[in-house]
């Protein structure tokens, strides 16, 4: 018999085998003992790669869970219900800044000695259709205005209309207003009213007001001071 060496490529050992065939079976037994060992090992990558992609998986359940998008949607949602009132209330500071500026503009170019508003006022509906107002002051036109079907709506509810806001010196003074619109069965109708008054130290108001007559079947037109 002789002996030699046999390096066993797969297991990495080496071991004396006999040239015999008892020897034979102990290598070939072995070599099947090592083979399946060796193939259970991962043919690509390692334990780095593993545990990236296990951490990877990890990472996109978090992202996903429901309870996390619900929290997301939440903050989301305060964010915005926080910015609208926000934008509220920088509109309302608005509206009052333009209020005071009015308010304001108003006391600079129209002092309260001088001032003289002129309104209208309208009580209609089934007489007459009102459609424009032309005013006179001490015989000069001062104002002219035109309505639409929303301002018309808008007076029937109770509204006022700021026909004119001027200076008029104290003393006497003449105001004549002429009315146009639509009567009875869809009548053109045109109406003037006058009134003389008089001026004296701080503001003045002057209302122009329409309103049916059940007793005449017709509009009436007065002008009166407050």
């Amino acid at each position: 018999m002789v002996a030699f060496q046999f390096k066993n490529g797969l297991s990495g050992a080496a071991c004396t085998v006999l040239r015999s065939r008892p020897g034979i079976l102990v290598v070939l037994c072995l070599i099947l003992a090592g083979g399946p060992a060796y193939a259970a090992e991962p043919a690509t990558g390692g334990p780095k790669e593993s545990g990236e992609s296990a951490t990877g998986v990890a990472l996109d359940r978090i992202i996903e869970t429901p309870l996390s998008v619900r929290e997301s949607r939440e903050r989301a949602q305060r964010a915005v219900n926080e910015l609208s009132r926000d934008i509220q209330d920088l509109k309302q500071n608005v509206v009052t800044l333009n209020k005071d500026l009015r308010v304001l503009e108003e006391n600079l170019l129209f002092p309260a000695n001088t001032r003289f508003h002129v309104f209208v006022s309208l009580n209609v509906g089934e007489y007459f259709r009102l459609e424009g107002v032309e005013l006179r002051l001490d015989n000069q036109v001062v104002s002219t205005y035109l309505y639409s079907a929303e301002e018309r709506q808008a007076l029937a509810k109770g509204g006022k209309h700021q026909l004119y806001l001027g200076n008029l010196s104290p003393g006497q003074h003449t105001l004549s207003a002429f009315f146009v619109g639509q009567g009875p069965n869809g009548r053109e109708y045109k109406r003037g009213s006058s009134l003389r008054f008089t001026k004296e130290q701080g503001p003045k108001f002057v209302e122009l007001a329409v309103a049916d007559s059940e007793a005449r079947q017709q509009p009436e037109f007065m002008v009166r001071e407050w």
